[in-house]
């Protein structure tokens, strides 16, 4: 299925400018970049933090220094771990693991709001908003 864009026009004095009609997705201004890199130096130290043999780094989520790792121990169900500085140097305050359901965005942002205190409400948000409406697509 195709998707079409939808957009609002809004007139000003130089003219018009095309505008999405729907919201933007809170993850819009969060760095989601993972490179192999990054994967290959993360995954040893994550793994140590764990007490697991092997990590695979599976994705990222950064935003104003903050950093949410999404990992696959072998061990367990994958998990996000929340870290307020690096993952190398730093480590994970919280973790987080498990379904959503459509309806839960407001109680996991307000769970990650309340289990990784300091995290950027951004920040929070979006990992609400992924792990319900776009984690496995």
């Amino acid at each position: 299925m195709k998707k079409i864009a939808l957009g609002v026009i809004v007139w000003s004095a130089i003219g018009f400018v095309v505008r999405p009609a729907w919201p933007e997705s809170p993850c819009d201004t969060v760095d989601r970049r993972l490179s192999d890199k990054s994967k290959a130096v993360w995954a040893p130290e994550i793994a140590k933090q764990l007490l697991t043999r092997k990590v695979d780094v599976l994705q990222s989520f950064r935003f104003n220094g903050w950093s949410i790792i999404y990992v696959d121990s072998h061990d367990a169900d994958e998990s996000f771990l929340f870290y307020s500085g690096d993952p190398i140097h730093s480590r994970y305050i919280t973790e987080w693991s498990g379904a959503a359901a459509f309806n839960e965005e407001q109680s996991i942002r307000a769970w990650t709001l309340k289990n990784a205190p300091g995290i950027p409400p951004r920040l929070a948000s979006c990992f609400a908003w992924y792990v319900v409406n776009d984690r496995g697509k």
